[in-house]
């Protein structure tokens, strides 16, 4: 087996959805710690320590991190502090890399998306669904599957972003 690269994940989501934040973090990260090429570091709020300056623990991690996960929810789109200091790490002049992940549904004609909209969403499909589902439109096993197709997906999006499989090898923004 051969060295993993590291990967530093920038996990964004609003406060208001935290009991649904972690309940996904801890299945995803279940599914992550298996991976063969990649190494998973993630960095969210819970990394900041008490009596921490916190804006500038948030503005060094994403200054860090190569890749954002975007956990999105109305409230994620309702903060303004997410709006003006997280998103345009991703969706600004020069994003780097984003996963967005539709932790909570949204109404795409009548909200503003902050940028996001131009990017795929990952959301859990299929036949059985009359439209895709958020994470928290899931129950059950159904959520171990949205975290399994998500893993499957943010794998594929490293594996084009890193050259892997045939190409050339190209590093992400460190």
């Amino acid at each position: 087996m051969g060295r993993k690269e590291k990967i530093r994940l920038f996990v964004s989501y609003a406060r208001a959805n935290k009991n649904l934040a972690d309940k996904f973090m801890k299945r995803y990260k279940e599914q992550v710690e298996a991976s063969k090429n990649y190494e998973y570091v993630f960095w969210w709020d819970e990394n900041i320590l008490v009596g921490e300056a916190w804006h500038a623990g948030i503005a060094q991690a994403l200054q860090k991190c190569n890749l954002g996960l975007i956990l999105i929810s109305p409230a994620l789109l309702g903060s303004r502090y997410i709006s003006e200091h997280e998103l345009p790490n991703f969706v600004g002049n020069a994003p780097k890399p984003l996963i967005p992940v539709m932790l909570q549904s949204v109404d795409f004609e009548r909200m503003d998306l902050k940028g996001l909209k131009k990017y795929q969403i990952f959301r859990l499909e299929g036949e059985k669904f009359k439209a895709p589902k958020s994470y928290g439109d899931c129950t059950g096993n159904q959520r171990d599957r949205f975290v399994q197709m998500l893993f499957g997906n943010v794998e594929k999006r490293l594996d084009a972003l890193f050259g892997r499989k045939g190409s050339e090898k190209r590093k992400l923004k460190k």
